[in-house]
């Protein structure tokens, strides 16, 4: 694999965090009873703490001087639109596990190739990102308690 590959995979990363069910959710606002206004709030800090991990990938990217494409929204989150929080909790704990998986893959592929600058961010990333899917779990408990 080349450099360009590898940072094609690094920006693959950066789309599906960048453009998650997670932050479309956080900029659409869903819909919680007012007893869950602040289950609300800790998925925009979910959302803010993702936002940090693009940034970072992002950094090293322009780093090694790669035009990055921050990708678009999938078309089939417009349909989720005026759903409640705890309608869309399931796909969020998906979306996130499948950016999680993403990472994962990534990873392993970057080590195996040798991109120890990448490995070691990527690797941070991915326990971060894990410690997100972690607190949607929490938090879809807890919605499910004020229901």
């Amino acid at each position: 694999m080349t450099d360009q590959d590898n940072n094609n995979l690094l920006n693959n990363v950066v789309i599906s965090m960048a453009h998650s069910l997670l932050q479309y959710i956080a900029e659409a606002a869903a819909w919680v009873q007012i007893s869950a206004e602040g289950l609300e709030e800790q998925v925009r800090v979910l959302a803010a703490r993702q936002r940090q991990d693009v940034s970072e990938l992002a950094d090293l990217l322009i780093e090694r001087e790669y035009s990055i494409d921050f990708g678009t929204y999938p078309t089939e989150y417009t349909d989720l639109q005026f759903l409640s929080l705890e309608k869309l909790m399931s796909s969020l704990r998906h979306g996130q596990a499948s950016v999680v998986g993403e990472i994962s893959d990534t990873l392993a592929v970057l080590k195996e190739v040798g991109d120890s600058e990448a490995v070691q961010m990527l690797s941070a990333i991915e326990i971060r990102e894990q410690e997100i899917a972690t607190a949607l779990q929490e938090l879809s408990s807890e919605l499910q308690a004020t229901a």
